[in-house]
């Protein structure tokens, strides 16, 4: 009987261990499709803001300037000067944190009209075109910019001219967009300084 008792052990032993690895195999394969399911679900969450917003992913928003520089840990370059006609604080703040960093302040009217965009990178580079609302080009010419030559152009935005001027100063990109007078963007530009 011993012998019999020994075979049908090993053999019942023999035939559980495929049935384990098996097993093993389906509890990992069902993991990796959890795992798999969960990824996406996560992915696709993540998009639903830019959707729902308009704006690309790595957009952010803040809602005031010491907020957007302590997230991007640089001061903004500002301009001293500032017409009467454009509301303080800005309206709209959005930001890109990958290299160069970069920020646009949306500066409504008092009243009526369109405003102002003012973007700026934080380190040399371009500013990345998902901050600048589309706009086309019609001419450009040089300007002084205090020691920096810059370039002032007319674009059309929403169907309506308006004045850009962009240079570089202190290693960083600006822009500023108006439908103000040319003497008005010149002014605030020259006026620009790191905020102390």
């Amino acid at each position: 009987g011993r012998p019999l008792l020994a075979r049908h052990v090993s053999a019942h032993a023999s035939t559980r261990a495929p049935g384990r690895l098996a097993e093993a195999a389906r509890t990992v394969w069902g993991l990796l499709v959890v795992l798999a399911a969960a990824v996406a679900l996560l992915a696709a969450l993540d998009a639903i803001p830019a959707l729902v917003g308009g704006q690309p992913r790595e957009v952010r928003r803040a809602r005031a300037v010491d907020d957007v520089e302590r997230r991007l840990r640089a001061r903004l370059v500002l301009p001293a000067y500032f017409p009467a006609r454009l509301a303080w604080p800005p309206q709209q703040i959005r930001y890109v944190v990958s290299a160069p960093g970069a920020v646009a302040l949306t500066v409504a009217v008092r009243g009526e009209g369109a405003g102002l965009l003012l973007a700026q990178t934080i380190r040399p580079g371009p500013i990345p075109p998902q901050l600048l609302p589309e706009a086309q080009e019609l001419d450009r010419s040089p300007v002084p910019v205090g020691p920096a030559m810059g370039v002032l152009s007319r674009v059309i935005e929403d169907g309506e001219m308006r004045w850009q001027l962009a240079w570089q100063q202190g290693g960083r990109s600006l822009l500023v967009r108006s439908a103000g007078s040319v003497d008005e963007l010149l002014r605030m530009a020259r006026s620009a300084r790191e905020a102390p």
